[in-house]
């Protein structure tokens, strides 16, 4: 059995650990013994002795160590710390994820399942490519599918190959393609290149999907892409002076608590839990630009989303493709495009100045095609606005200290004692 063992050497001696010594000894043995002891003040030095094996610091604060070397060792060590964190790591952010299911059935024009089929997905933006067979049921089943736009493929002996094209997953959806083979003596291919809105029948989730369209499209005033929540029927306001701006999750869902909702963000939660009040907030919302889509699941959504009182918004940001893209823009608010207040209007002010850009760029593309991609969004904000605002000032005869008009300016008159009634 193998055995590694560190040895800090300021647990030796002080001054060891000030020359940054540091002993590391490999044996291969059970039930080794371990002694230290520590030389005399002249010396300086500490001797660790390991079943026989022996390492030593001198004076100058070198370790000789008589098995591997130290390099060696730490390489090794390097290497199986990282694999086991990156394992470690990977398995806890699979718990909540984004991913989504690819199913349907295979048949042929007799409506007869088909076993046995070879059925394909691709990804038509990344390249990726999954294959499986049909069951003797003739159903297939992608698992841990990532969101994005895919093709399905079915090829089987004696019939047409049968291409599903543009088939939409969604973020945590469960899409359904079924496939019709047609007999044929030759090679040929039938390939199907619409697809039109369907009821979802592998789940009974509620929500809404708020795509990469919809944030193009529909305007958004402070660029706050968590303001499209809004759209999800059900969705409103805490209160006239409350908005989700001012936590993130600061809404009501079908009549749930309000503040109580879970945001992830690539299958990672970003909002903050408030022991005492149980309220969620919201740690980090990226840009719009850099949101690919989020879906707001409100009931019925899967147990391995905790944490939430009512919600859960499920948000990815944006991936390289094969090919590159970018962008860059600037949405302008200024005095032209704003209307001024009606009190302004009642007293002849005209509107203040208001100046804001927000601007910035995307860029994305492949580091190694069908493999590896990536993407980078920058984004700035420049705003300067004034503000009208109206207060009373008091009267001459105020000033001179004769409130006596304001029991008239309210209706009231005084008596004989003085008094305003």
């Amino acid at each position: 059995m193998t055995q590694i063992l560190f040895v800090l050497a300021g647990q030796v001696h002080n001054e060891l650990l000030q020359r940054g010594a540091i002993s590391l000894c490999r044996i291969h043995t059970n039930g080794t013994d371990i002694g230290l002891k520590e030389k005399s003040p002249s010396t300086r030095a500490a001797n660790i002795r390991i079943g026989g094996l022996a390492c030593s610091s001198g004076k100058g604060g070198n370790v000789s160590i008589s098995a591997l070397t130290t390099r060696k060792n730490c390489q090794c060590i390097g290497r199986t710390l990282t694999a086991t964190c990156i394992v470690f790591v990977s398995v806890a952010l699979y718990g909540q994820g984004y991913f989504g299911t690819v199913s349907g059935f295979v048949s042929d024009p007799s409506a007869a399942f088909v076993q046995g089929a070879k059925v394909t997905l691709f990804d038509e933006q990344k390249g990726y490519q999954f294959t499986t067979k049909s069951d003797s049921n003739g159903r297939y089943l992608f698992v841990s599918v990532p969101p994005g736009l895919y093709s399905v493929t079915a090829e089987m002996t004696g019939f047409q190959k049968t291409v599903s094209a543009h088939l939409k997953l969604n973020v945590s959806e469960n899409a359904t393609a079924n496939l019709t083979l047609k007999v044929s003596a030759e090679s040929q291919s039938v390939r199907v290149e619409a697809h039109t809105d369907t009821i979802q029948t592998e789940d009974a989730v509620t929500g809404q999907v708020i795509d990469r369209k919809l944030i193009n499209d529909l305007p958004l005033v402070d660029r706050y892409v968590l303001d499209f929540a809004y759209l999800t029927p059900g969705v409103t306001d805490m209160s006239d002076a409350n908005h989700i701006s001012d936590t993130g999750t600061n809404f009501v869902s079908n009549g749930s608590r309000g503040a109580s909702a879970d945001i992830l963000m690539d299958g990672v939660s970003i909002t903050n839990f408030e022991p005492n009040g149980g309220i969620t907030q919201v740690t980090y919302v990226p840009s719009a630009e850099a949101v690919e889509e989020f879906k707001v699941q409100q009931s019925n959504y899967s147990a391995e989303y905790g944490f939430s009182g009512a919600s859960i918004i499920n948000m990815i940001e944006r991936s390289g493709t094969n090919s590159f893209h970018g962008e860059i823009y600037d949405f302008i608010r200024n005095t032209i495009t704003d209307a001024n207040s009606w009190f302004n209007e009642r007293s002849g002010i005209p509107i203040p100045p208001v100046h804001r850009h927000d601007f910035g760029g995307t860029f994305g593309g492949p580091i190694v095609k069908n493999k590896t991609f990536f993407f980078f969004d920058w984004e700035g904000t420049l705003a300067s606005t004034m503000a009208t605002y109206q207060a009373g000032v008091p009267t001459a005869a105020e000033r001179a200290g004769d409130f006596g008009e304001l029991c008239s300016y309210y209706g009231g008159t005084f008596d004989k004692s003085g008094t305003c009634s």
